[in-house]
């Protein structure tokens, strides 16, 4: 049977069955006789469905790219409209990028034109998506309108790996290497805001009358939505918090040093800390060390934290003071009243706790294999606090329904057998990131 395209219908003539051997001149015949004139894109699709892939590639290649056909052993072409999982890297660079899953024969069908492709805008537009080089797979023509409406949570496209994701409908909680793809690549793709991050740190209680701290650390949280695009960062969204802000306080500080002319070096955002921590002081117990040093010398305190918070970062008032002293002990009595009253309100948060998550978290925590120091160095308990805090979020991410937590490798590592063993599923973002693109269709 010999097929040919005429006004819009298939119409079939008795002939030789066509094998892939003979498919170059059968083609010829059926789509472009003997007239020269090369078929639009709209033809060759009509083409590909009616006689199979195999021979529509071949005649793409003879007519689009000049080459002659290369015989193979015959072989019966396929029916039309064949039925594939995603498509083939051998078909033509005609593909469509729009995916909907078929809910006969399993696989997908691609799409270049939809009834729907005025839906949605940006990126998410239909049409949009059905031009442009990203591949996105829909369960149904529905969820393919949801996502245009920026409605869906769980489906996405994360543009640092190319990669589409499925997130799965309970808590996974990923370790990130803060400088490579993180949960703000994944929380922008999915559009949820039902995630915790690491970077989200609770505000202490003694933010509540204290302005300034509350200013600073709202300025914090604006960094932090600027990062994930607004995406699950606006009002009446959940709570991103991931942590408490005592013994995140504690380890913050741990990089700032004192150099001979008595300038604090630091990065940004341990600069960033030594600020905070200073409005934190305002609001410590009047009777605390704390609050004492920094009440003998408040003016000069606040004129820090002023100068922290503008655009150089600079601890210039408390470095003038220390150079004219001609000692560093400002410094190093507040960094050590500070830890101290620090560790008072970590004690009293982990007392809160159950007895179960105690004792389970001191089972089953454990250092790195390469980490920070020794177990018992001020940075270390430190970290080992956070850990404990982190595990008690997450415990209340799961609890309240959120899908993902962001948090750094090293935090996962210590504390992953603990996750097992409450039955939470974790993994590292490389491993994420590769079971995403082995468990849903990729091109």
């Amino acid at each position: 049977m010999q097929s040919h395209v005429q006004s819009g219908k298939i119409v079939q003539h008795n002939a030789p069955t066509v094998t892939a051997s003979n498919s170059s001149h059968t083609l010829e015949n059926v789509s472009i006789g003997r007239h020269p004139k090369a078929m639009s894109p709209a033809q060759m699709m009509h083409l590909q469905r009616t006689i199979g892939n195999r021979s529509v590639a071949e005649l793409f290649k003879q007519h689009s790219k000049g080459t002659k056909a290369v015989e193979k052993p015959d072989e019966t072409i396929a029916a039309a409209d064949s039925i594939q999982a995603a498509p083939s890297a051998t078909q033509p660079d005609i593909q469509r990028k729009v995916y909907i899953k078929r809910t006969l024969f399993g696989g997908y069908r691609n799409k270049s034109k939809s009834g729907r492709g005025s839906e949605g805008s940006g990126e998410r537009n239909v049409k949009t998506m059905m031009e442009d080089n990203k591949s996105r797979y829909f369960n149904s023509k529905n969820e393919m309108s949801q996502y245009a409406a920026n409605t869906t949570e769980k489906i996405g496209y994360v543009e640092k790996t190319s990669t589409w994701i499925r997130i799965p409908n309970e808590l996974t909680v990923i370790g990130e290497k803060h400088t490579a793809t993180t949960l703000h690549d994944v929380v922008k793709a999915v559009g949820t805001d039902k995630f915790m991050y690491e970077g989200y740190t609770e505000h202490p209680a003694e933010a509540v009358d204290n302005p300034e701290l509350q200013a600073n650390m709202r300025q914090r949280d604006a960094i932090g939505d600027a990062k994930f695009g607004g995406v699950g960062t606006g009002p009446g969204t959940k709570s991103h918090y991931a942590e408490s802000f005592y013994p995140k306080i504690i380890r913050g500080l741990q990089g700032l040093k004192v150099r001979h002319d008595y300038q604090i070096m630091g990065s940004e955002a341990e600069k960033n800390l030594l600020g905070m921590a200073i409005r934190f002081a305002a609001s410590a117990e009047e009777d605390s060390g704390l609050y004492q040093t920094y009440s003998a010398q408040e003016d000069l305190w606040r004129n820090t934290a002023t100068s922290l918070e503008g655009d150089i970062k600079s601890a210039a008032p408390l470095a003038d003071a220390m150079l004219t002293a001609g000692s560093s002990d400002l410094f190093t009595t507040f960094m050590q009243e500070l830890t101290e009253y620090a560790t008072t309100k970590i004690e009293e948060e982990q007392a809160r706790a159950t007895e179960a998550d105690k004792s389970a978290f001191a089972a089953k925590w454990h250092m790195a294999e390469v980490d920070y120091d020794v177990e018992g160095s001020e940075i270390m308990k430190a970290e080992k606090a956070r850990d404990f805090s982190m595990f008690q979020h997450i415990k209340k991410a799961k609890s309240d329904g959120y899908l993902l937590y962001g948090l750094g490798d090293l935090h996962l590592k210590r504390i992953k057998e603990l996750l097992d063993a409450e039955g939470i599923k974790s993994e590292d973002m490389n491993t994420f990131m590769s079971n995403q693109d082995a468990t849903h269709p990729q091109r």
